[in-house]
């Protein structure tokens, strides 16, 4: 058998077994987490990136759970909990960021070279200014802590199911007027 066609059908095992080995990885973790919900008798959870507000690093993945009474919160081997009472307000909002990058042209320049010679290189090479906007969406959490307002949010870009809390928080939350004692 030819050793090209050897060393093909290895790789097609080995993507087969890869694509394998990494669902039932994501099968296994989710029946974990389902296993978690119900064990906490949460009607939500999900896994998002802390952002701010817990004593934990940004960025490290925080579970979140809809408890009846309270949010629970755990990453970084730590659980913290927040009284469903004490919540004023469940958002998703969004800050857009602009970033302007110098991008220079290689194929510009080529074909600069080719038309115009050096000159058009050095004009269809410059450096040209790209701007982009990256979107990013946070969930927030708004609670009174002694009388004081205080956030915790989660980076929930790209993820549709963090909706669900803003949601069921809008359900169950009468609409009580707030008042904060300065």
């Amino acid at each position: 058998m030819d050793p090209v066609v050897i060393v093909l059908l290895l790789f097609i095992i080995f993507c087969l077994f890869m694509v394998y080995y990494t669902s039932h990885k994501k099968s296994q973790a989710k029946k974990q987490l389902s296993n978690l919900k119900d064990e906490k008798n949460a009607s939500l959870v999900i896994t998002l990136l802390h952002f701010y507000g817990l004593p934990i690093a940004e960025n490290i993945p925080v579970q979140i759970f809809s408890t009846p009474n309270d949010y629970e919160f755990s990453g970084a081997n730590t659980s913290f909990k927040l009284d469903k009472n004490k919540v004023t307000d469940v958002t998703i909002t969004t800050d857009v960021e602009i970033q302007k990058n110098n991008v220079s042209s290689i194929g510009g320049a080529v074909g600069g070279a080719i038309l115009f010679g050096p000159i058009g290189a050095m004009i269809g090479g410059r450096s040209k200014e790209k701007t982009s906007k990256i979107v990013n969406s946070y969930l927030i959490f708004t609670f009174l802590d002694n009388n004081e307002i205080k956030y915790i949010a989660f980076n929930c870009t790209n993820n549709f199911q963090a909706s669900k809390f803003v949601k069921e928080f809008k359900q169950n939350h009468t609409n009580e007027k707030t008042i904060i004692n300065l």
